[in-house]
């Protein structure tokens, strides 16, 4: 089994192209962060919305939420706002994107032994953490997204008038990571000019939002193979 991660986007959904060009795999898992960048626009983001579209409806890839999607997913909840976000943006996404595709997007995947999410999970996030149990508590957090209902677990953490206590799988910056143990985590969210990684007890953890995507990675049989651009 060869898994293709490909790691936050914003907009350079040709990075994304490239890697599923030129790399063998029998699954994508991308780790969310889609939309938003600098001195971007409504047309960027209704192309990235349309490039998101045509893989959501022909391809089986995982889609994980970033914290720059979910408040094109629920543009009428401030407290779900990111910089970048625009109204107009939302609009130009929202004529793409309609309620069966944000179906598809999920907070965390479990692949080969490891846990992969946007921004990743500290032990404090949820009692007696394990794989399952976070899985779970996602799980619920996504079925009241699709009626429409923000769970807690989508917006800030760590901020006075954030809906979490703590950071979870959408905001927590690498720096405030501190490794589960016996949890192996893939995350990106906190860009860098390089991989970074964090050991545990019984735990490997890796962030590698790097360059918008120029840095994806393979995991095959529970090793983790970092790929660059040339």
């Amino acid at each position: 089994m060869r898994t293709l991660i490909i790691p936050d986007l914003h907009h350079r959904t040709d990075h994304a192209d490239h890697w599923l060009a030129t790399q063998r795999f029998d699954r994508v898992v991308f780790l969310g962060d889609y939309f938003d960048a600098f001195d971007d626009n409504a047309s960027d983001a209704r192309l990235t919305a349309v490039w998101l579209r045509e893989r959501l409806e022909n391809t089986s890839a995982v889609f994980l939420l970033g914290n720059h999607d979910v408040p094109y997913m629920f543009p009428d909840e401030p407290a779900l706002e990111c910089p970048g976000f625009t109204r107009s943006k939302a609009a130009a996404i929202r004529e793409v994107l309609q309620r069966r595709h944000w179906q598809r997007f999920e907070l965390a995947w479990q692949e080969q032994g490891w846990l992969l999410s946007h921004a990743g999970f500290s032990p404090i996030w949820i009692e007696k953490p394990s794989c399952a149990r976070i899985l779970a508590r996602c799980g619920k957090a996504m079925k009241l997204a699709h009626r429409g209902k923000v769970d807690p677990v989508l917006g800030y953490g760590e901020q006075p008038h954030g809906l979490q206590r703590f950071g979870g799988p959408l905001w927590m910056p690498w720096e405030a990571f501190v490794p589960t143990s016996g949890l192996n985590q893939i995350v990106g969210h906190t860009s860098d000019t390089e991989i970074r990684e964090k050991t545990g007890e019984r735990s490997q953890n890796y962030c590698i939002d790097v360059g918008n995507a120029s840095v994806a990675a393979i995991l095959s049989e529970g090793r983790l193979e970092i790929l660059e651009l040339a």
